[in-house]
């Protein structure tokens, strides 16, 4: 496995609902290949631990896998949640400024609270400008520009030598003193001198006939000086006067861009929330013409932007699989998501890839026995606490290697771990069982749940599920919920059949409730007790000697 960006982020996961071999295995190969290939990689369950094996977790002072339900890929995994953003208040030249500083269409726009306000685009503002004035101060082609003195004095980079309101926002007339005094004094209207804007340059005579006509705004370019009398009456009638170093042909294109952000601003259509999964929006997103969406909560609150572009970007999250090979077991949304390594002693049925995985899978009888020979193989010692968990994945999946799946590499790794945590399988299997039992603690469906894998032959879908106890009495206790929470399950997933295997450690025998269709049922190959409840002395393992049985029953 080659060594990744820092960015990328990978997750070890076991099965759904997984046992204590899967929890701990996730967190032997987390350690190892943070060590070995030193990436950014933590151990994650989907499914919460049971109390054996928080006990376990607890006992060795080691933190319990993180809990994630699904690993599709979201919004959250890509979006941008710190964007180049505009204020509502910006004048449209900011706007465009920012963006192109920043190499982009459009961008979020916010008021001053920071609420979203809605997305700005050059083509949103250019569609906006070639409108018709209308004398709101919208367009390219009329004399009316919507602003407030304020941002005309940031967008022409002048300076105030007599202001007054100048943050009222407010509809402007703009007109240049290009003609002598007498033509310019019939060229403009007198009606309403408050919303007159006059651009000139050193003129004295059309600064005195400005003031005298008590004007909102005179706007002197070139930094042209302007008579000390002729500032008097200004501040004397409130007439604001700006003085910029751009000449009048830069000052009328500017002054069109000096309109607040808000009024070209378009409540965006498509919004999106960091939950949303990518391949819901995909088709969407591709279809529409934007390449920038912006993301709120669900409160409507602003979050930031998702660029089209990360659609096709390469997947941030990797995942590793351990005590599972199949997708049907696996955390939902794996198939979405590359798998990089398979660490696995089950029935291997890894769906067609088309890249390569690192795969170990071999007959043992706990996956903790392989990660413990993968630290030996790369020469990483294993530390104490780490060694108790993995001690337990092993004394618990094999139940202390009386299992028929249980080996001799089993026995070299129990006995190595032992070593290295100072603590005995024997006690600790002991005290892991002493916890409680899982049919008493539980209700019938998390009981069924706790350690459920579903698997297919030919046509037939069921799925099997197992728990451990010291005896067989919590079992008979609740046998009709557990019956009646089985067939619901059934019947509400269309599975053929669902078993519970419940296993007595003490004295090594199984149980076997099974609910289904009559045929499957009549199939097994083993003495029925009672209607849907079989008797299974010797078995132990689900994975070798039930399994099988029912794999080759259900085909046939």
């Amino acid at each position: 496995m080659k060594k990744k960006e820092p960015h990328c982020e990978y997750l070890v996961f076991g099965h759904r609902n997984p046992d204590i071999d899967s929890l701990a295995a996730a967190c032997g190969l987390a350690h190892l290949r943070k060590i070995t290939d030193k990436i950014n990689v933590r151990p994650a369950a989907c499914g919460r631990p049971g109390a054996r094996a928080e006990y376990l977790f607890k006992k060795f002072n080691y933190p319990l896998p993180e809990l994630r339900w699904s690993v599709y890929p979201c919004v959250k995994d890509i979006f941008d949640p710190a964007p180049p953003v505009a204020k509502s208040e910006d004048s449209l030249y900011s706007a465009v400024e920012l963006l192109e500083q920043n190499h982009l269409s459009r961008i979020a726009v916010l008021d001053d609270k920071g609420n979203y306000s809605g997305m700005l685009s050059l083509f949103s503002m250019l569609d906006g400008l070639l409108q018709k004035d209308d004398g709101s101060g919208g367009g390219l082609t009329g004399r009316g520009v919507r602003s407030s003195l304020k941002l005309i004095r940031n967008v022409l980079e002048g300076e105030f030598l007599c202001v007054s309101e100048q943050d009222k926002e407010q509809n402007f007339e703009v007109y240049v003193a290009a003609m002598n005094v007498e033509s310019f004094r019939e060229h403009i209207p007198r009606r309403r001198p408050r919303e007159l804007a006059i651009v000139v340059g050193d003129r004295s005579d059309i600064h005195l006939m400005a003031v005298g006509m008590e004007i909102r705004l005179m706007i002197v370019t070139g930094s042209r000086e302007v008579d000390k009398l002729v500032l008097a009456a200004a501040k004397e009638k409130k007439v604001s006067i700006l003085r910029t170093p751009l000449d009048s042909a830069t000052v009328i294109r500017r002054l069109k861009l000096s309109l607040p952000v808000r009024l070209l601003a378009h409540k965006e259509e498509i919004t999106l929330t960091g939950n949303d999964r990518l391949s819901d929006i995909s088709r969407k997103l591709f279809a529409s013409h934007e390449d920038i969406f912006p993301v709120l909560d669900e409160d409507g609150n602003f979050r930031g932007v998702l660029n089209k572009v990360e659609l096709s970007g390469d997947n941030k999250l990797k995942l590793l699989m351990v005590d599972h090979s199949d997708f049907d077991n696996g955390v939902p949304g794996i198939d979405c998501v590359p798998v990089v390594e398979i660490v696995d002693h089950h029935r291997f049925s890894l769906p067609p890839l088309d890249y390569p995985v690192r795969i170990t899978c071999d007959t043992v009888g706990s996956s903790c026995t392989l990660v413990t020979e993968l630290f030996n193989h790369f020469g990483v010692t294993i530390p104490p606490d780490l060694a108790g968990i993995l001690l337990g994945g092993i004394v618990t999946d094999t139940l202390l290697l009386h299992s028929p799946t249980a080996t001799e590499r089993d026995r070299a790794a129990l006995k190595q771990l032992e070593e290295i945590s100072g603590v005995s399988g024997t006690e600790l299997h002991r005290e892991i069982f002493k916890v409680g039992s899982l049919i008493a603690r539980m209700t019938p469906v998390e009981a069924l749940n706790a350690d459920r894998k579903n698997f297919t032959a030919g046509k037939i879908n069921f799925a099997v599920s197992q728990v451990e106890e010291a005896s067989f009495e919590e079992f008979f206790s609740k046998e009709k919920e557990l019956r009646e929470a089985a067939l619901k399950i059934a019947d509400e997933e269309n599975l053929n059949v669902f078993a519970l295997l419940v296993t007595d450690v003490v004295r090594e025998n199984s149980l076997l409730l099974a609910v289904g269709e009559k045929k499957l049922l009549w199939s097994l190959p083993y003495r029925k007790i009672r209607e849907n409840l079989y008797d299974l002395p010797g078995v132990l393992s689900r994975k070798k000697q039930l399994i099988p049985e029912l794999l080759k029953n259900f085909q046939n």
